[in-house]
């Protein structure tokens, strides 16, 4: 600078202030990069924390689980009834995400079933109660079913009973002691004693006891029949097993035995009818209402030895071994069966048969009520 200019104050002025002129942005980036860095730092931190975090700067999206299909009940106990068709009703699925169900089959009877296009199960060949195709060949045919929805599964046990249609039973009818009876086999389901000793005509005396009481045989006033003090049971008396021909005299030694015991009622086709009329049987010995146990000729008052040799048997293969009372026996078996539409079997049938020539058609008493 020249030193006349130095006397010049506003050219001084000029040159002070360049001299305290802030530093632009590019002499900070040349002069400071550290400050720089730590700024820039800063700004994306705050940035981050204003817009909610990284990762794109949008909200993740909720995970979807898949559920699997669902049945309606735990398990199923199923029937139909043959010749009445094939498909099987009364079981329910669903998938809750609303997925398509594929049904499969398996288990003990599976090869009997198939899946039907409009997803409910149905036998391959039309059941036949009289000739079962489940591997116990009881008409009781067990399998697991089981859905899908493609990635999960779920499966329940069904059992499905086949029940008989009595109308395509053949039998054929004869006649036994001047008695229309019915001779033929049939299928029944597994044996289920009905339960026994009601009271039929409601007056606290049980159809056991009545059937003692009506049985007591007095003996001139030397047997008196001696009941409880309620007046409900019979404690002692007398009573003949026809049997054996042997006396008894106290009401604990005496069982009721059914002339046509309820397992051969039940195979020859007692099993096949509503539960109510099996019990209504087994306690009255008939089928019809308003039968009094005392007036059937279905039971007789005996004493355990010769009832527990009987058991089961029918007359091909026990008769009493008092053999004056072979034709009463007899005779109390047929009327039984032919007023119940029991079945005979034809063995049963032929060897009653050849007996009856030797007992004659004389029918059996009535037997009355108790006063």
């Amino acid at each position: 600078m020249a030193s006349s200019d130095m006397h010049d104050p506003h050219l001084y002025a000029r040159v002070y202030s360049r001299r305290r002129r802030p530093k632009t942005r590019s002499s900070l980036l040349k002069t400071s990069p550290s400050l720089l860095k730590n700024v820039l730092a800063l700004s994306v931190t705050g940035c981050l924390a204003a817009c909610g975090g990284g990762g794109g700067g949008s909200a993740s999206e909720p995970q979807v689980t898949n559920r699997a299909p669902i049945f309606d009940q735990a398990s199923y106990a199923l029937s139909i009834q043959e010749n009445t068709g094939t498909v099987i009703g009364g079981i329910s699925f669903s998938d809750p995400d609303a997925d398509p169900i594929t049904l499969s089959i398996s288990g003990t009877d599976s090869e009997a079933f198939s899946v039907t296009n409009i997803g409910s199960i149905a036998f391959v060949t039309p059941p036949d109660f009289d000739a079962p195709a489940d591997s116990d060949e009881n008409n009781e045919y067990e399998i697991t079913l089981v859905a899908s929805d493609g990635a999960l599964t779920s499966s329940v046990s069904v059992i499905i009973s086949v029940t008989n249609d009595v109308s395509d039973d053949e039998v054929r009818r004869g006649t036994l002691f001047g008695l229309s009876v019915e001779v033929g086999e049939v299928s029944t389901p597994a044996y289920n004693r009905p339960s026994t000793w009601d009271d039929q005509d409601g007056d606290c005396i049980s159809d056991r006891h009545e059937i003692l009481i009506a049985q007591h045989l007095e003996g001139d006033g030397a047997y008196p029949l001696v009941m409880s003090s309620s007046g409900c049971f019979v404690e002692t008396g007398r009573w003949l097993d026809p049997y054996d021909d042997i006396y008894y005299y106290s009401a604990s030694n005496v069982q009721i035995d059914h002339v046509v015991a309820l397992y051969e009622s039940w195979v020859s086709g007692l099993g096949n009818l509503e539960t109510a009329l099996q019990r209504r049987y087994a306690n009255t010995g008939s089928l019809s209402e308003g039968i009094l146990p005392e007036t059937s000729h279905n039971f007789l008052a005996v004493g355990a030895s010769s009832n527990g040799e009987k058991g089961s048997s029918d007359p091909t293969q026990w008769m009493p071994r008092n053999e004056a009372y072979h034709c009463t026996y007899l005779k109390k078996w047929v009327l039984n069966k032919s007023q119940n539409r029991l079945l005979f079997d034809q063995a049963e049938f032929d060897f009653i048969q050849s007996r009856a020539s030797d007992c004659g058609d004389e029918p059996l008493p009535e037997l009355p009520a108790n006063p």
